[in-house]
C-alpha cells in the first residue's frame, strides 16, 4: 500500500489511478497538494496573467472578440435582459452610482439572490 506525500500514512489508492496516486484522501492532505500544485504552475507560468492585463494587443484582440460576439448575438443578449430585467437594473443602478462618484467600474453583476448562477444552474 502507498505511503500519503504528505501525512506519511498508508492509504488505499483509487482504482483509476493507482499508479500515479501519491497523496490521500483526506481533506488536508488534498488541499496542500493542490495549494503546491498551483503553486508549481504559477512558477512555471509566472506572466500568464500580468502580460494579459499590460499587453495592448492582447487586449485589443479580446474586445474585438467581445465585440464580434456581441454584434452576432444581439438577439440572445436581448432575451437574456428581457428575462432578468430586476437583476440587470439593480446592476446598472450600482454602476451608475459608482460610475458617477469617480470609482473603478467593476463589469461584474451582483450575486443572483435566488442560489443559482447567471446560466440557471444552482450554485
Amino acid at each position: 500500500m502507498p505511503i500519503c506525500f504528505y501525512c506519511q500514512r498508508e492509504f488505499v489508492p483509487s482504482k483509476y489511478r493507482w499508479r500515479v496516486q501519491k497523496v490521500c484522501t483526506d481533506a488536508a492532505c488534498r488541499k496542500q497538494r493542490q495549494q503546491s500544485s498551483l503553486q508549481a504552475w504559477r512558477d512555471r507560468n509566472p506572466y500568464y496573467y500580468k502580460i494579459k492585463r499590460e499587453d495592448p494587443a492582447w487586449r485589443a484582440a479580446s474586445c474585438q472578440r467581445a465585440r464580434t460576439w456581441r454584434n452576432k448575438n444581439t438577439g440572445r443578449i436581448r432575451a437574456y435582459r428581457e428575462q432578468h430585467m430586476d437583476q440587470y437594473r439593480t446592476y446598472m443602478r450600482l454602476y451608475m452610482r459608482r460610475y458617477r462618484q469617480g470609482d473603478e467600474v467593476v463589469a461584474e453583476p451582483p450575486a443572483n439572490p435566488k442560489g443559482k448562477s447567471a446560466h440557471g444552474k444552482a450554485v
